[in-house]
């Protein structure tokens, strides 16, 4: 082939791909989602984005309302030596407390990194009550933003007159079924936030269980209850089973997905629903939220579909999970 025969062999290769439109699945949430997206359009979505479980897992100190800012996770990481940054703000847009950020390796994982302080303490103690964003920036730009609030709480017991800040924020409306990427027969996992205040009054020993219901009927619930305590927005992972009469075993992806339909997960406390989330199978895949998606923008509010577990629990210890974010339904 000469020279001039393979330039023009490369040019209607460049002019095919981009013609090709990559299909996508539109989610059940609110939200903007472009419809199509082609192959370079998708190559320009792959901007760096903070996963989101790791900003709503950040450890908090109820006592003075604050943040030990930690291993965070960040997906695309940017090139060349840019300056990372976590602040909160308030939502006036004042900034309030910053943490500088370094880049450290996620094993084998290019896509990957994790981010740690550079040199300082990673705790923020705001210590005050109002309306807030976190986010983390590359140099002045904000790639992923987690708006939330705090309320101060004082103690009604004057022999223990202390003050706390509780938070409100996406803990209360978010949750995610997460599943191995190389192992799509292992069980899935519901993996989502509760706290006492979502309760009713008055329970003593609140009884969590999850249920997963799809055409009426139960598909898969917790084997056992879970018990929150009493610190702030608790995250919990909880493996399902399914019924006998459907073959009983662990629920997976595959499970999960097997007929087209809505699907409604539902928090009992002691037999009673107190929360439930919507979800959606159709031609035999789950419908992601719009801000689950690649191409979701505004790129702050997106919710990457994909992270490396790092939490040594669950026997997944450095795989990569699929994430497949929820959202309650309105109360």
């Amino acid at each position: 082939m000469s020279t001039r025969e393979y330039v023009k062999l490369a040019r209607l290769a460049v002019l095919v791909a981009a013609a090709i439109v990559l299909p996508v699945a539109d989610g059940p949430s609110a939200g903007t989602a472009h419809p199509s997206v082609t192959l370079a359009g998708a190559s320009q979505s792959n901007a760096p984005a903070i996963e989101y479980q790791s900003l709503l897992n950040l450890r908090y100190y109820e006592a003075h309302g604050g943040f030990l800012v930690d291993y965070l996770q960040i997906v695309f990481p940017p090139q060349g030596n840019q300056k990372l940054v976590f602040v909160i703000t308030r939502k006036t847009g004042e900034e309030v407390a910053r943490v500088p950020l370094r880049i450290e390796s996620l094993r084998e994982f290019d896509t990957f990194r994790l981010l740690q302080p550079a040199g300082v303490p990673g705790v923020i103690r705001l210590g005050q009550q109002g309306d807030f964003v976190m986010a983390v920036k590359v140099g002045d730009r904000a790639i992923t933003t987690l708006p939330f609030s705090l309320k101060e709480e004082k103690s009604a017991d004057p022999y223990n007159p202390k003050k706390t800040y509780v938070r409100e924020g996406p803990w209360r409306d978010l949750a995610y079924f997460s599943s191995p990427i190389d192992n799509p027969g292992a069980p899935i996992k519901f993996n989502w936030w509760v706290s006492l205040r979502e309760l009713p009054a008055g329970v003593s020993r609140p009884l969590c269980t999850i249920h997963v219901i799809q055409g009426g009927q139960e598909i898969a619930a917790t084997r056992s209850p879970v018990v929150p305590g009493y610190v702030d927005w608790q995250f919990y992972k909880t493996e399902l089973i399914q019924p006998k009469g459907l073959g009983g075993g662990w629920l997976t992806l595959a499970a999960l997905t097997k007929r087209d339909g809505e699907l409604t997960i539902v928090i009992k406390v002691n037999g009673q629903p107190v929360k439930s989330y919507r979800a959606e199978v159709r031609g035999g895949q789950f419908q992601r939220l719009a801000r689950n998606q690649m191409e979701f923008e505004p790129h702050t509010d997106f919710i990457a579909p994909r992270l490396i577990d790092i939490s040594r629990d669950g026997g997944c210890e450095y795989c990569m999970l699929d994430l497949l974010w929820v959202k309650a339904r309105e109360r």
